[in-house]
């Protein structure tokens, strides 16, 4: 797979937000959209930027994209990214992502051999995991609590008296 990715669809922030962190990371970066401002945000974050409609077939055909390892498809639309991320597939680009801004369309991208990533679903997974770590830390921070009552307990009861049999931390018995 090659380093190289495509971005497609930075009508929304998403698709300038990918070329600025991936170009970062020294990835090539070829971004392609119709609208102009989000073509010139990709460029000033260092992508090669190119005012270019996705959708049209004709037009992939002259971005000589067939050597791309990964195509990210953005847009806030589904059906455009759908279209999008379908025809790039047939230009046999190894991997093809697309945003999917409705759940319920998820079965249909992944029925189509497209990766598709939910934003809402990242984040009812994200807050699902966040609950989880809270139960957690309330459960282990009650336990602790409760351990260390017994603890002082248990203390106490090893000083009440001389009579009171000591019990070594190793539990291997003790001495009077």
């Amino acid at each position: 797979m090659t380093n190289e990715i495509l971005i497609t669809g930075g009508d929304g922030s998403v698709g300038e937000v990918l070329a600025d962190q991936l170009t970062s990371d020294s990835v090539t970066v070829v971004f392609l959209d119709e609208h102009e401002r989000a073509v010139e945000r990709a460029a000033e974050a260092g992508a090669d930027a190119r005012m270019s409609d996705p959708s049209e077939a004709a037009i992939l055909d002259r971005e000589d994209i067939e050597e791309m390892g990964t195509a990210i498809v953005a847009s806030q639309k589904d059906s455009h990214n759908l279209l999008v991320a379908q025809l790039l597939r047939l230009r046999r680009i190894e991997r093809v992502i697309a945003l999917v801004n409705d759940p319920r369309n998820v079965e249909a991208f992944a029925a189509a051999g497209i990766e598709p990533v939910s934003a809402s679903a990242a984040l009812a997974g994200a807050l699902n995991r966040q609950r989880r770590v809270v139960k957690y830390t309330e459960r282990s921070s009650g336990q602790e609590a409760t351990n260390a009552a017994k603890r002082r307990q248990e203390r106490e009861e090893l000083t009440d008296g001389p009579e009171r049999e000591r019990v070594r931390l190793d539990g291997a018995g003790g001495d009077t």
